[in-house]
């Protein structure tokens, strides 16, 4: 467990009896939700629930009455809730019981965030659910409060718990129980308050939304996420209960909401440091509406023809403030605005579909379009039979003459003259239909055609126009048909410019009628029938706001037709003037010598010129809709901004936004992973790549060493993750629109894992049979955590949720095959699905009555009533007790687990079936008497804590009844870890540390007692000795070296040191000191510490290593030769002296020489000062009398420097370095020479300085010289020496390790 989950605050132990197992639901209380891993230490805090509950039905825990009322209350009431009672039995399914208080409202739930208690052990909470974020964002100094205590409860809770089935033969009995309760909740407040102030709150997540709730659909929905304090935060949004984020970022924007998006959201900061996660934000409901739906109603119904007026009404019923709109398929333009939309003389080109939408400033901003009506448009021609009746005239019975065709004359002259003048409609002719001989009626048809026609009125005009003219005629009834004519001349308006047109432009309306001729023009607006122009051309100069309208013309003339069909409708939407729009690419800031494009759009209209500026100039830098800057530098930044202008109207643009252009200096590609490695088969893997600095890169994924790309995107998504995936992956940052590429982010290694494995159980065994309760339960072994659902053959849609999967009360129905998957929160998400298992249901066959076992039974068995009808099937069965007709059971068995003393009295069965009003007859009755089970008692010696290696004691007694066997365990396990009265723990582990109780079993019954009070072991590692060592290792032979052992802890000890993996101490007491140090201590050296009390021993201390180096005896051979000039031999004594100041730290001894001709001993080692040395070196004068003998010189040291006689150390390692400036006269003489130097084991290093060592023979003499060839040093001239100091050193330092080591 980290430190973080250890000092989480504490909360009120569990039940000894429940069962805990299954997922509860997690409050999150101000921290980020835990992982899998955690979520067992760090589960939401609830009271201690009761020891004797039975809390195995489903159902939400007994509050005892606290439900708070208020936000107020709530507020004050964010402290962890009362433990309920110990006496409760809440096995009944059903609501909890607020002991008289209506149960809170979801809302009301919500604003008490009071933390929930605990449910039982014993409950069964495995059905899944929204976490419950109840206590979200303390904001008091009772929520901190709360928060520690509740974090310290889910420490103790994740225990192993027991199971509910064992459970109930450990339930204790309410008397023995109850006087702890004051004693747990004492130690409650306790670690309440002792963990209270070391807490702070975590940053608290605020969520807005715009708009508020309810929203309609099409919306956009703007939910944001602030969290004030810190920095650093990214963000992530949730969706009720899961806990994958929906989305990622501060704003979360939900684009055209549908009923899809209904539900509770809420969001969480995360960050790298600490805190890493802040306190999740309060949950905001967003609910979806339906927009409101438009209404088109039409007037008149039927067919319209042309010239009539149409009226088309929109109604909207709910909300108030609406405008309309009109439109006209497939247009999106409005053709007319407002609640009616009038069509005055209807025309041909009004045909079509129209539909209408209402808008308004307030929320909702627009309706549901309404249906669409279908408008046909259609000429009328009339076609009337008129009959006349006059006196009888033979030759009106003959149409060829003079009678008859004066009469037909005057007729068509009289109803031409009618139609002209009272109807301004076009007159068509006449023709005869039929002459009754024999009579004096004479039958006409007339034809016209007349858009603006009453029929109503046609009979009694045309009698008072024949009247007029002819009054020797009466006009019979009158029969009027509609026949098709051909059409009426159509006005045609044309528009230049073309709608819309910008304010201050010159809009010209033309209106033609192609035939006949002699037509004048009038123009009208809207619905007026005031004319707004007369002419065919109608001009309006410097258009408006105001010349927003439908405008429609028509003709006139003198000879028929007087009129002409109106023409279409022209609406003229005037607009403000056109927006340049600038883009730029890249975006700003840009890279120096990059190729930079501004680019000028102006989207209505086209054929625009455009001009570019530079900050408050007016002068352009440029004339074309694109402006390229090629080669960024740092006299391009600024403010940049357009205009367009037009050759064929005088008119310019709105300008554009101004647009800053930064040049920069090149950006870091950053790879993260979600999940961490490794993952599972199947999981859906995100690598992301993030540049922080600009934006638009591409992202290019690499594998391993490859440079082909696997993915090109800056999220690389593995989705199924596979064996195959395994690797290492990068990535890298390139942009389209640059050739530059960012530098390649760190690697990451994928590992992938086997998904765990569902395995799927049933009890019973299929077949079942109808009316029976069938368990299927979904075990996964590895992790924790698991959220289970189950299926159904080969649907995907879950039939329940939960480990256990119960059918009650099986029917045919039930049949099919069963398979079962884990869901979590952590990763994985899911587990293998299981394998599948066929449920077969039959009939049930016959039974009797029975109970088991026989009365009496003890408490805390488990006693089960069966009943049984042999004959039929489909029975249902009731249970009662005593004289009540209230049943306390339906089902065939009725079992009481754990039984108590409220259980005894009488029980007695009944069938019933659904198919039949019928009832069988009462079974016999049983008496059930209840009796206590004995109880076991533990005592532990010695009392916790105890330490690693000491030998434990537990005694278990049973003081009633005899032939107890016993059985000791360990947490919630029912795996006994012993079996006898003691149990003996010898040389106790970490491994001991846990709960042990303790319980009697016997072969008669009872065959169990009561399990004994649990005591907690806790084992405790022993104290540390710790070693300390002066001075640290490596020393030098001779020196002092101490060695000293500390146990912080306790008091009282002694110490004993040890050498190796001896046993026997070398000394004794807290400090041991070497006094002349030789290589016969060399060695590993540890301490222990010894006391009479427990514990009697420490811990070991850790070894150290002691090691004992020999001293070195250096002569430095400076060449003196006459080659040597003065200031170089100064250059070069300079050399030795800092050589000599690095290696003086060390037990070495120093001795210098100089050679040319002959061989000068300057300081010899019994000779060198260690405080005046340098004054020694400084006095040395060179000889520079001749040429180099240096094998000469090598022999001189070595016989009179390196020998007691000058003061050389028998125990120390011999080191002769040599400087010289060319080659020597005697090199014939180096084998003799370093023959010697050899027997007298002398290390050599030869150092040639100047030019003269460029030559294979100098450099073949320098290697004779040293001893090794890695001990040949060159440089070019003296001033070079120091470069060569630090590599001199380091030689010399190993080759004096090398030869310790030999030694």
């Amino acid at each position: 467990m980290s430190r973080s989950n250890k000092q989480r605050s504490p909360s009120p132990a569990p039940s000894l009896g429940s069962d805990d197992s299954m997922s509860d639901r997690p409050e999150f209380s101000g921290e980020s939700p835990p992982s899998e891993s955690e979520s067992n230490k760090q589960r939401s805090p609830s009271p201690a629930p009761s020891l004797d509950s039975d809390d195995s039905k489903d159902g939400p825990p007994d509050f005892s009455g606290e439900s708070p009322s208020s936000e107020s209350e709530s507020n004050k009431q964010r402290s962890p809730s009362p433990a309920p009672s110990l006496d409760s039995d809440d096995s009944k399914d059903g609501a909890p019981d607020f002991s008289g208080e209506s149960p809170p409202s979801e809302s009301e739930s919500n604003e008490q965030r009071c933390p929930s208690p605990a449910p039982s052990l014993d409950s069964d909470d495995s059905k899944d659910g929204p976490p419950d974020f109840s206590g979200e964002s303390p904001s008091s100094e009772s929520d901190v409060e709360t928060r520690l205590t509740e974090h310290k409860t889910h420490e103790i809770e994740q225990k192993p718990q027991v199971s509910p089935a064992k459970v109930s033969s450990l339930q204790w009995s309410k008397s023995g129980i109850a006087w702890m309760v004051p004693i747990v909740l004492a130690v409650l407040v306790a670690l309440y308050a002792g963990f209270y102030h070391h807490s702070e709150e975590l940053p608290l997540a605020t969520l807005t939304i715009e708009p508020q709730s309810p929203v309609f659909t099409g919306e956009t929905v703007t939910l944001k996420c602030v969290i004030e304090s810190l920095s650093g935060w990214t963000y992530k949004w949730y969706k009720g209960s899961s806990r994958t984020p929906v989305s990622e970022g501060n704003t979360f924007s939900i684009i055209g909401a549908t009923e899809f998006h209904k539900g509770q959201y809420w969001c969480q900061g995360e960050r790298r440091d600490r805190p890493t996660s802040s306190q999740p934000s309060g949950k905001t409901t967003l609910d979806i509406k339906e927009l409101p739906l438009a209404t088109l109603t039409v007037e008149p119904q039927s067919s319209v023809f042309i010239g009539e007026t149409v009226t088309l009404k929109c109604v909207l019923e709910s909300l108030s403030g609406w405008t309309y709109k009109w439109y006209k398929e497939p247009s999106r333009t409005p053709v007319s605005e407002g609640n009616t939309f009038t069509i005055i003389a209807a025309a041909e080109f009004h045909k079509g579909q129209y539909w209408c939408q209402g808008e308004r400033r307030d929320r909702p901003t627009s309706s549901q379009r309404s249906g669409i009506l279908a408008l046909d448009v259609k000429e009328r021609e009339i076609n009337i039979e008129i009959s006349l009746q006059q006196p009888f005239i033979p030759e009106l019975a003959n149409t060829s003459s003079p009678r008859f065709k004066s009469l037909a004359a005057d007729v068509s002259t009289v109803l031409n003259k009618m139609y002209s003048e009272k109807f301004g409609s076009q007159f068509l002719g006449t023709h005869i239909n039929s002459i009754r001989p024999g009579s004096v009626v004479v039958d006409f048809v007339l034809l016209f055609k007349n858009i603006f026609l009453d029929t109503k009125n046609v009979t009694s005009i045309l009698k008072e126009a024949v009247a007029e003219n002819r009054p020797d005629v009466s006009v019979l009834p009158i029969k009027l048909n509609s026949i098709v004519h051909k059409p009426w001349p159509l006005a045609t308006l044309t528009v230049e410019p073309q709608s819309p047109v910008f304010t201050g432009e010159t809009v010209t309306l033309k209106c033609v009628i192609e035939y006949p001729s002699n037509w004048t023009y009038k123009w009208y607006e809207g619905s007026s029938r005031t004319t707004v122009s007369e002419g065919n051309t109608f001009t309006i100069n410097g258009a408006t706001e105001s010349h927003k309208g439908q405008y429609w013309c028509r003709g006139e003339r003198k000879d028929r037709p007087t009129l002409s069909q109106p023409s279409r409708v022209l609406t003229l939407d005037v607009k403000e003037l056109p927006l340049a729009t600038l883009t730029v690419e890249p975006q700003s800031p840009v890279f120096m010598g990059e190729t930079v494009t501004l680019k000028c759009v102006i989207e209505s209209l086209s054929d625009w010129t455009y001009k570019w500026y530079k900050g408050s100039s007016r002068t352009p830098v440029s004339e074309r809709n694109t402006f390229t800057i090629i080669g960024a530098a740092a006299s391009h930044k600024g403010q940049y901004w357009c205009q367009g202008e037009r050759r064929d109207r005088s008119i310019a643009s709105q300008p554009s936004g101004t647009i800053t252009l930064d040049v920069k200096e090149l950006p870091l590609a950053t790879l993260t992973v979600e999940p961490q490695s490794p993952v599972f088969m199947g999981e859906t893997v995100t690598l992301k790549c993030v540049i922080e600095s600009l934006s638009d890169w591409t992202y290019k994924w690499y594998k391993g060493s490859s440079r082909t790309p696997v993915s090109e995107r800056n999220t690389f998504t593995i989705i199924g993750a596979a064996a195959s995936h395994k690797g290492q992956y990068w990535c890298q940052g390139e942009r389209r629109d640059r050739s530059i590429a960012s530098q390649p982010s760190g690697t990451i290694t994928l590992d992938v894992k086997e998904l765990p494995l569902a395995t799927l159980t049933i009890e019973p065994q299929s077949p079942v049979f109808t009316g029976e309760t069938v368990t299927l339960k979904c075990v996964i072994e590895s992790l924790s955590g698991w959220t289970y659902k189950w299926y159904k053959g080969s649907s995907r849609t879950p039939v329940s949720e939960g480990n256990t999967f119960t059918i009650i009360g099986a029917a045919a129905s039930h049949k099919g095959q069963y398979w079962c998957q884990g869901e979590r929160r952590d990763r994985p998400t899911s587990s293998q699905p299981s394998g599948k298992t066929t449920l077969d249901v039959k009939e049930l066959p016959l039974a009797t009555l029975t109970v088991e076992p026989q009365s009496p039974v003890f408490m805390g068995e488990t006693v089960t009533l069966k009943c049984v009808i042999e004959s039929l099937s489909g029975w249902t069965y009731k249970w009662y007790k005593g004289s009540s007709r209230t049943p306390v059971s339906e089902r065939n068995t009725f079992t009481i687990i754990g039984a108590a003393a409220s259980h005894k009295g009488q029980y007695w069965c009944q069938g019933e079936r659904r198919d039949r009003s019928i009832a069988s007859q009462p079974s016999g009755t049983i008496t059930l008497d209840v009796k206590e089970l004995p109880l076991a008692t533990l005592t532990v010696e010695p009392q916790s804590p105890v330490f690693i290696g000491e030998t434990v004691t537990l005694k278990c007694v049973i003081e009633s009844l005899s032939g107890w066997t016993y059985k000791w365990y360990e947490g919630s396990s029912r795996t006994p870890v012993s079996e006898g009265n003691t149990f003996t723990i010898n040389g106790a582990t970490e491994s001991h540390k846990g709960q042990y109780w303790c319980q009697g079993e016997r072969r008669d019954r009872p065959t169990a007692s009561q399990p004994s009070g649990k005591t907690t072991l806790d084992v405790k590692e022993l104290p540390l000795a710790t070693l300390t060592i002066e001075p640290q290792s490596p020393v030098f032979t001779g020196e002092t070296v101490t060695l000293k052992c500390v146990i912080e802890s306790l008091s009282g000890w002694t110490y004993k040191w040890y050498k190796g993996s001896s046993r026997t101490p070398v000394s004794e007491g807290n400090t041991f000191t070497i006094i002349g140090a030789a290589a016969s201590h060399k060695g590993q050296y540890w301490c222990q510490g010894e006391r009479r009390d427990r514990p009697t021993s420490s811990q070991p201390s850790g070894k150290t290593t002691l090691d004992v180096k020999d001293p070195a005896d250096i002569v430095f051979l400076m060449d003196g030769s006459g080659s040597v000039r003065a200031k170089q031999f100064l250059v070069m004594k300079t050399f030795v002296k800092n050589v000599t100041r690095s290696l003086l730290k060390f037990n070495t001894a120093f001795a210098f020489a100089q050679y040319s001709k002959a061989t000068s001993i300057h300081v010899a080692f019994h000779q060198f000062q260690r405080t005046g040395w340098e004054n020694q070196l400084d006095s040395i004068k060179q000889r520079g009398d001749g040429p180099t003998y240096t094998a000469d010189a090598v022999r001189t040291v070595v016989k009179d420097l390196f020998d007691s006689s000058a003061g050389a150390r028998p125990d120390a390692h011999r080191i002769l370095i040599v400087l010289t400036d060319g080659e020597s006269f005697d090199a014939s003489s180096y084998p003799s020479v370093m023959a010697l130097a050899d027997e007298k084991h002398i290390t050599r290093y030869a150092i040639g300085i100047g030019s003269a060592f460029n030559s294979k023979s100098a450099q073949d003499e320098l290697r004779r010289i040293a001893s090794s060839p890695d001990h040949v040093f060159r440089v070019d001239d003296v001033e070079a020496l120091n470069n060569i100091i630090g590599r001199l050193e380091k030689s010399i330092q190993m080759s004096v390790s090398s030869h310790w080591t030999q030694t």
